[in-house]
């Protein structure tokens, strides 16, 4: 289902950064990560300044293959600290990092201990494994598998704990259908909860895979359910973009006004932060 025409309006240019794809967003700071480069981006409103913070993966950032980068696609915010996922889509992608944003402290980690049990559990094969999203709601972490691989399943993983204490928790996978845009079935690239519902960005690639990118032919937003593990509405967002992250800005009776990040698949290093308002259903 349609709903709300809408123009994407560009906010924020950060210069340095390229191939956008997870942001968080706070009264004082735009938070964005990069699928090629082990940075966090921070950008002041205020001040208007961007500060990059490294990350310290076991592959470092730096001029090589795509396949060779740490490929943070998930970002997301629980109390006092940032957690930054790589996909998953690699041996090297496994990296979980924390960032305290009272302390400025970064903590590395690995989501490996995950890996085999999310496959046992959704009977998928290492080749179509790619998180591109992660929210919590409280009680359990959600990690959203984008179906680009040869099997081409959209999923969600719902693990039965908070982001910082997943292991040993119960796992389920919820294989979700996503709309088609120009014929061809959208796969997830970002999930944000607000107020118990969740929105979704997700993106048309043709013949891209869980390690390299495709040419780009469109991007959606939607609502899902949560409890019914379905998508409820949705709308197109571009036909040229790729839409990678999305963030809640502010929140007012009839709409919610969302930070949009784009992954511009070039070599310009420059990352365009949208804005969006999107419109309750009352």
């Amino acid at each position: 289902m349609l709903f709300y025409n809408f123009i994407l309006k560009v906010l924020i240019v950060i210069n340095g950064l390229g191939a956008a794809s997870g942001l968080v967003v706070d009264k004082h700071h735009v938070y964005t990560i990069s699928d090629d480069d082990a940075h966090l981006y921070i950008y002041n409103k205020k001040k208007k300044e961007v500060e990059k913070v490294n990350l310290n993966p076991e592959v470092k950032s730096g001029e090589g293959n795509k396949k060779d980068k740490p490929d943070f696609e998930a970002i997301t915010k629980y109390e006092d600290h940032l957690y930054i996922f790589g996909s998953g889509s690699k041996e090297n992608r496994f990296d979980l990092i924390s960032y305290n944003v009272k302390t400025q402290k970064v903590e590395n980690d690995s989501y490996r201990f995950l890996f085999e049990e999310f496959l046992k559990v959704s009977e998928l094969t290492k080749k179509d494994f790619n998180i591109e999203g992660i929210l919590i709601d409280g009680q359990c972490t959600y990690f959203f598998n984008r179906g680009n691989g040869p099997a081409g399943v959209n999923g969600i993983f719902r693990v039965g704990g908070k982001i910082n204490d997943l292991r040993n928790k119960q796992i389920d996978f919820f294989p979700i259908t996503l709309p088609k845009l120009n014929n061809e079935t959208t796969t997830f690239s970002d999930a944000i909860l607000v107020n118990g519902k969740v929105l979704f960005t997700a993106t048309v690639e043709s013949k891209s895979t869980t390690q390299f990118n495709g040419e780009i032919k469109g991007s959606i937003i939607g609502e899902l359910d949560l409890h019914k593990m379905e998508v409820i509405r949705w709308q197109k967002i571009a036909d040229d973009k790729k839409i990678e992250g999305l963030a809640l800005h502010k929140e007012s009776r009839k709409k919610y006004t969302l930070y949009l990040c784009e992954d511009n698949d070039d070599d310009s290093k420059k990352a365009s932060i949208y804005i969006y308002k999107y419109q309750k259903k009352i």
